[in-house]
């Protein structure tokens, strides 16, 4: 049997182990597992953990931070990677720190770390922050989840910085050894960290407040598992000069990890900022199951195989554009159900546009991976220039994407900047399409220069590709707005997003002659810091004029609590039914507490057929009611916000 049939069922038989799990659990064991799994997370390695923070929220804050910096460091270096192509000696003068740029083979080799490692870094983070919502608002250990970003990044510099050391020396086979570093460094070392991580996920999402997993969590452990799994197969492949292992190790790591990361995001962070549920539950299986069954159109290799593997392989690569059209199109129509609110958000706005982008670049990757898997070579460097495209378009987009919502989230913080943040996405869409199209000119020119096979002839291609590292620039300056925005975003004196949810935003009310009660009050939108001036009449600086109207409440600028069309549902639902508040309430109240929760609402609304809303967004409808921020809703909060509602629809559905 082929090796490449024996590493490809191991690996899916793995997804399949690990996904039961997640769906059935593991009985008896789950408990004594999980209290050996934390002691690990929490106490090991000792000494070194103690100097990390477990604080709720530090551990994905840590992952992004790295992540922002590694971010910065691959838009440069590919920068400086499309000018190479047009100057090969621009870069020679490094060369004496041992940076060889003949070929240009090295710096693409770090640029692909760099960025790989960003990569890595923001969607992991991002995909974290929506499981630790879901699960009591944090990881199970957040400083074993820091420890691990700073571990991965010291292993990273460790095999970046020493080809440098290697040529002040005199070694041996120093190719071999440099080799060797790289893959126990970024691979093996790197799959160890990456468990750990994943036993932290599995520990937070066993202590989640539903039964439902969030598409987000799906593709986030999958991607783990695919990950830990497909580094061991490369570094043993490469150990054991198994080829078919390798390339199937590869395919894994440069085309399931990735897509699964950037639908893992995309997944949270667009149904949170459209305020709507997932479009299709039936786009998303097929996303995630054929997903990892088939085989993605991007960084394709020459397959060393027979005529039958081929084929094989075409077909699947084939089948590999249906979960990307899936998911791109779900995520669209889910944007569409509330363009207004995407719009406004720059992270939701930058995910959005990485969705209609990334079925263009598949269809470009397909040919191109298609021509290299079989051997043809017939569209040169076209290959390399759609994968680059794609990952610095799309891979951008989804890392804004990250920073620009999963960030402030976390943080507790409004976004900073979010003029600057929409820029960046601006200038991500517009740079990394055009820069991608004009690289593509000039390696069809070398192309057709070469296929005429005439000496001494060089193609005009130079001016290309220097027009296409001029536009590739904007994305440097993006990264750079992004780390400006995270930084803002940061910092302590910035807008705390908790506290401008819950306070009310009206600064100011006059109350006349008359009576009125705190009920009213609170269902008006007043809040506990609101000003109340008293008087029969009032005159502002501005000059507005306060009319006296008896035992009635007054605002010359009074700006409205948006009401989630949820609720405007639920109190015509109540007027139809003839319901009273505290009926309904009764009836959903399950544990009979005096208070209910997210999953009871959401368990109501379903029943009701008025929304079938997944869990995780079931935190807008709760903050919307609940008047004194403890996460729950008692009867009188619910009556006051159904009561101000129903005061505000027409008497009948004529008017």
């Amino acid at each position: 049997m082929e090796t490449v049939f024996i590493t490809s069922t191991l690996l899916l038989a793995t997804l399949f182990l690990v996904s039961n799990y997640m769906v059935q659990g593991i009985g008896g064991m789950a408990k004594p597992l999980r209290q050996v799994g934390l002691f690990l997370l929490n106490k090991a390695p000792a000494g070194l953990i103690d100097l990390f923070s477990d604080k709720p929220g530090s551990g994905t804050k840590t992952w992004m931070r790295f992540g922002m910096a590694w971010f910065i460091l691959a838009t440069i270096s590919m920068f400086l990677g499309i000018w190479h192509r047009y100057d090969p000696s621009a870069l020679n003068s490094l060369s004496s720190i041992g940076w060889e740029y003949d070929d240009g083979s090295m710096l693409s080799d770090y640029t692909s770390i760099f960025f790989s490692t960003a990569l890595n870094y923001l969607l992991i983070g991002a995909a974290l922050v929506s499981v630790s919502r879901s699960s009591k608002g944090r990881l199970a250990s957040e400083a074993s989840a820091s420890m691990i970003a700073v571990l991965i990044t010291a292993s990273t510099a460790v095999v970046l910085i020493t080809p440098a050391i290697f040529s002040f020396l005199t070694l041996e086979n120093e190719a071999a050894l440099l080799e060797t570093l790289r893959n126990i460094s970024l691979l093996l070392i790197g799959s160890f960290l990456h468990i750990a991580l994943l036993i932290n996920v599995f520990i937070t999402i066993g202590e989640r407040e539903h039964d439902t997993l969030s598409p987000t969590t799906w593709f986030l452990v999958l991607a783990l598992v695919a990950k830990i799994a497909s580094m061991h197969l490369l570094f043993f492949g490469q150990l054991l000069d198994s080829t078919q292992t390798a390339w199937m190790a590869e395919r894994v790591l440069t085309g399931w990890v990735p897509l699964a990361l950037i639908f893992a995001v995309a997944y949270h962070v667009i149904p949170f900022s459209a305020g709507k549920p997932v479009w299709s539950e039936s786009l998303f299986k097929v996303n995630l199951l054929f997903l990892f069954v088939t085989i993605p159109p991007f960084y394709m290799t020459s397959a060393d195989a027979g005529e039958l593997l081929q084929n094989l392989g075409a077909i699947l690569m084939t089948m590999g554009l249906l979960p990307i059209l899936a998911g791109s199109f779900n995520m669209l129509a889910t944007s569409r159900s509330n363009a207004a609110s995407i719009v406004k958000s720059p992270g939701a706005f930058a995910a959005t546009c990485a969705m209609l982008l990334l079925p263009l670049f598949a269809v470009g990757g397909f040919f191109t991976a298609m021509d290299t898997f079989v051997g043809m070579d017939k569209l040169g460097s076209m290959a390399f220039t759609v994968d680059s495209g794609f990952m610095y378009t799309i891979g951008s987009l989804m890392m804004l994407a990250a920073l620009f919502s999963s960030y402030p989230l976390v943080a507790e913080k409004q976004l900073a900047k979010a003029s600057n943040a929409q820029l960046a996405v601006w200038f991500t869409v517009v740079a990394g399409v055009t820069s991608t199209i004009a690289s593509l000119m000039g390696d069809f020119v070398e192309q057709s220069v070469t296929s005429l096979e005439i000496e001494d002839v060089i193609a005009p291609s130079g001016g290309f590709f220097l027009v296409s590292a001029a536009l590739f620039y904007p994305i440097v300056l993006a990264s750079i707005l992004a780390a400006l925005s995270m930084i803002h975003t940061g910092r302590p004196n910035n807008a705390n997003a908790v506290s401008t949810a819950t306070q009310s935003d009206i600064d100011s009310y006059s109350l006349v002659e008359g009576s009125t009660t705190i009920r009213t009050l609170l269902g008006r939108g007043v809040g506990i810091d609101t000003q109340l001036h008293i008087g029969a009449v009032e005159e502002d600086e501005g000059g507005s004029m306060v009319i006296e109207v008896s035992a009635q409440l007054h605002n010359d600028e009074v700006t409205e609590h948006p009401v989630p069309e949820e609720l405007v549902m639920l109190a015509k639902f109540l007027r139809q039914s003839k319901q009273t508040v505290v009926e309904f309430f009764t009836s959903i109240d399950l544990d009979s507490s005096g208070e209910i929760d997210g999953f009871e609402f959401q368990k109501a609304l379903a029943s009701a057929e008025i929304a079938n809303l997944p869990p995780w967004e079931m935190s807008r409808l709760v903050e919307a009611v609940d008047i004194d921020g403890n996460g729950r809703i008692n009867l009188p909060e619910l009556e006051i916000k159904l009561i101000i509602i129903g005061n505000s629809l027409p008497e009948n559905e004529e008017e």
